[in-house]
C-alpha cells in the first residue's frame, strides 16, 4: 500500500523540482526524502523523476500521477481533521496577492479568515504578479491572488477568474476630464502615471501605443495602485489602473475615467494554486473567504463598468 507521507514528499518535490529544498520545507533530510522518493518508485513500478545534472524532472508517469496523489493527500488531510471544527484547526497557509487587490480586499478576508480560524497562522505576501508566480512555482507559497494575462491551466489549478476593465483616469480639475472621446495621441502627451514595467497591463498599453505609432515617457512607476489613485485626485495627472481599484473615486466625484476609443484593455484577475499542491481545509477555508469578497464586492464594482 502506498504511503501517505512519500506521496506527499512526491508532490513537494514534484512542485520545487529539488530534492534538497523539498527536505527543508518537509523537516527531513535529504537522504529521507530520496529515499521516500526511491520507495515510491518502487511500490508504482515506474519511474517517477528524470535526474538530469542539478535537476529534477517529472516523468509522463510522474506528470500522470500527480491528480491522484493530489487527491489521496487532500483527502488524508481531510480525514485527520475531520472531528476538527474550524475553531479548532491550527497550521500555517502562505498567500500572495498584489498591492492593488490587497489594498480592495486585504482587511475583509483576513478579519472574517481569523475569526473563523483562529489558531491559523496567515503569512502575507504582496509583490507584483510575476514574482508571486515564481514563489508559487517553487513552493514558497500556497495560492495567490495575481492581476495579468490568464495563466495555463496545464501548470496551474485556477480556483477563480474574472476579467476586469483597466481604465485611464485623471481628477476632476483635469482639462481632459470633460471631453467625450480622447484619441491616444492626446493621452501621450500628458503626465502619465504607470504600473511597473512588469505589469502586464502597462505592456499592453505600451504595445497598443507602439501600434500606432505612439510613444509614452511616465514620469513615475509605482507598484501600488493606491498611491497612484492618490497622486491622481491630487495633481493634474493620468494613470492607467484597474477599475476595482478606482471605482469608489469615480463614484465619490474625485475621480473620472477618461473615454480612450482607442484602447479597450483588460486583465484577469485569477486565484491560483500550483498543480503540485495539496489542498488544506485550511487552505479551501482561505479560498472560500476570498471568492466571498471577490463576488460580493468586486463583481459588484464592476457591474458599474456595464
Amino acid at each position: 500500500m502506498l504511503e501517505i507521507r512519500n506521496l506527499n514528499t512526491f508532490l513537494r518535490v514534484a512542485a520545487l523540482q529539488n530534492f534538497t529544498k523539498a527536505a527543508e520545507e518537509l523537516g527531513y533530510s535529504q537522504s529521507n526524502v530520496s529515499a521516500q522518493i526511491k520507495q515510491l518508485e518502487q511500490e508504482v513500478g515506474i519511474a517517477l523523476f528524470d535526474r538530469i545534472g542539478r535537476g529534477v524532472y517529472l516523468t509522463s508517469y510522474g506528470e500522470a500521477l500527480v491528480p491522484y496523489a493530489q487527491r489521496v493527500v487532500s483527502s488524508a488531510i481531510s480525514l485527520e481533521n475531520f472531528m476538527k471544527s474550524d475553531e479548532l484547526l491550527e497550521g500555517v497557509i502562505r498567500f500572495g496577492m498584489t498591492n492593488s487587490l490587497f489594498e480592495l480586499l486585504s482587511e475583509t478576508v483576513l478579519l472574517n479568515y481569523h475569526q473563523r480560524f483562529p489558531w491559523v497562522q496567515v503569512e502575507l505576501m504582496l509583490d507584483a504578479t510575476a514574482s508571486l508566480e515564481n514563489l508559487l512555482r517553487h513552493g514558497k507559497l500556497d495560492t495567490a491572488c495575481l492581476i495579468g494575462d490568464p495563466l495555463p491551466r496545464t501548470e496551474w489549478r485556477i480556483w477563480k477568474e474574472i476579467q476586469v476593465p483597466i481604465v485611464l483616469v485623471s481628477n476632476r480639475e483635469h482639462p481632459l476630464a470633460e471631453r467625450k472621446q480622447i484619441p491616444l495621441s492626446q493621452i501621450v502627451e500628458q503626465e502619465l502615471i504607470l504600473m511597473e514595467e512588469s505589469a502586464p497591463y502597462s505592456r499592453r498599453f505600451e504595445e497598443t501605443l507602439s501600434a500606432s505609432g505612439l510613444t509614452c515617457r511616465p514620469f513615475l512607476r509605482l507598484q501600488s495602485a493606491d498611491s497612484a489613485r492618490r497622486l491622481v485626485e491630487r495633481g493634474d495627472f493620468l494613470s492607467l489602473l484597474p477599475l476595482y481599484s478606482v471605482q469608489a473615486g469615480i463614484q465619490a466625484g474625485t475621480l473620472c475615467r477618461l473615454p480612450v476609443p482607442e484602447w479597450r484593455g483588460t486583465q484577469y484577475i485569477q486565484v491560483v494554486l500550483h498543480r503540485g499542491k495539496a489542498i488544506t481545509p485550511q487552505i479551501t477555508g482561505f479560498l472560500e473567504e476570498l471568492n466571498a469578497i471577490l463576488d460580493g464586492i468586486l463583481n459588484e464594482q464592476l457591474l458599474a463598468d456595464g
